[in-house]
């Protein structure tokens, strides 16, 4: 636990693996992240409308989810580190929305297991 989820419009150009790779070290630099729990995805979306829906309708939305306990402040710099790394990678087209959300996880609901074996 934390997870990077990055959807992102399907069409772009940006280079996904490396992005991914990218998000996953600069969260992991941050503080009370160990690099081990981090789980990071992309999620390609097919169809997409972005504003009044005129071409080009490109986005990557970055949601980061925690368990709660962490406070505002370190929240803002992870995400912050989050959009700046992401940034980086738009260079080259400057007509994707960006954005990047922090969630709070419910606690008392989240399970997980490592390395299931029978």
């Amino acid at each position: 636990m934390p997870h990077i989820i990055v959807e992102y419009t399907e069409t772009l150009t940006v280079n996904i693996p490396a992005l991914v790779f990218e998000l996953h070290e600069d969260l992991a630099e941050k503080d009370t992240i160990d690099i081990r729990a981090i789980k990071t995805r992309a999620i390609p979306v097919k169809y997409t409308v972005v504003g009044h829906g005129e071409e080009p309708d490109k986005f990557i939305h970055i949601t980061l989810k925690l368990l709660p306990g962490r406070d505002d402040d370190l929240k803002k710099v992870m995400a912050q580190g989050l959009h700046d790394t992401a940034r980086k990678h738009c260079v080259r087209d400057k007509s994707i929305s960006l954005s990047v959300e922090v969630a709070e996880l419910h606690a008392e609901s989240y399970t997980k297991s490592n390395h299931i074996k029978d």
